[in-house]
């Protein structure tokens, strides 16, 4: 094989590469996903919970998350219970929003669910977020809330406390929307009790840096290519 065909073979191969490398993140389960934020441990569980009054008010949890390239949320895992009757109407929603308000206040809602059902008791809710199209890339740190809805006058719902996390880290408070006063933080039993709320994050790099790491590794392989035959 000549020099130039040689060339070409490198350029075509280290091309695929990135093509694939593309390819395999756009598939759910494919890429590597990493846990970026994580209080759920069994020997983290506090043995309580935080029940909003009235039960309407959306809450949450500021978390930060490990530092590394994994930015793309693949999964969000948390804790929550309901007290009441088999649920129907009853409802829950998740958001996550960036703490770029006033005095780093939640402000801008990158995320929200759909409504999701409830089921009576101690529950995980897990949701899996498609890997090929409408990406959610996170911040170092952000605000994960829940709203509840169509709560009959004797049933709750409220999230499941644990603490401190294994992976990542939160502060001793949480932020309580309380409509026309807004944003506000709160504690839970005057700080003297963790407020995280339990939930698990995982996520895989941004397709970029697995591109960018596939070309670098490719380049690599491919010098040993242009070095001259001995004479």
């Amino acid at each position: 094989m000549n020099e130039t065909a040689g060339n070409e073979t490198i350029m075509n191969r280290t091309l695929k590469a990135i093509l694939l490398s593309a390819g395999l993140c756009s598939l759910p389960n494919l890429c590597f996903s990493a846990i970026v934020y994580d209080n759920t441990s069994t020997n983290r569980d506090l043995g309580g919970q935080y029940r909003p009054s009235p039960t309407t008010l959306e809450f949450g949890d500021q978390i930060n998350l490990l530092s590394g390239p994994d930015r793309t949320l693949s999964q969000f895992s948390f804790y929550y219970s309901f007290s009441g009757a088999t649920a129907s109407t009853q409802r829950m929603t998740l958001r996550m929003y960036l703490n770029d308000g006033s005095t780093n206040q939640p402000s801008t809602m990158f995320y929200q669910s759909d409504p999701i059902a409830l089921n009576p008791g101690q529950n995980t809710e897990t949701i899996t977020f498609p890997l090929s199209s409408n990406l959610i890339t996170l911040p170092n740190t952000f605000t994960w809330t829940v709203q509840f809805s169509s709560l009959g006058a004797t049933e709750t719902g409220g999230l499941l406390l644990y603490g401190p996390p294994t992976v990542g880290s939160s502060f001793n408070d949480f932020w309580l929307n309380e409509g026309a006063n807004g944003w506000n933080l709160r504690q839970i039993s005057g700080g003297t009790v963790p407020a995280d709320f339990a939930a698990r994050v995982s996520a895989v790099p941004e397709p970029g840096v697995l591109a960018l790491g596939a070309l670098g590794a490719l380049f690599l392989a491919g010098l040993k290519r242009f070095r001259k035959a001995p004479a």
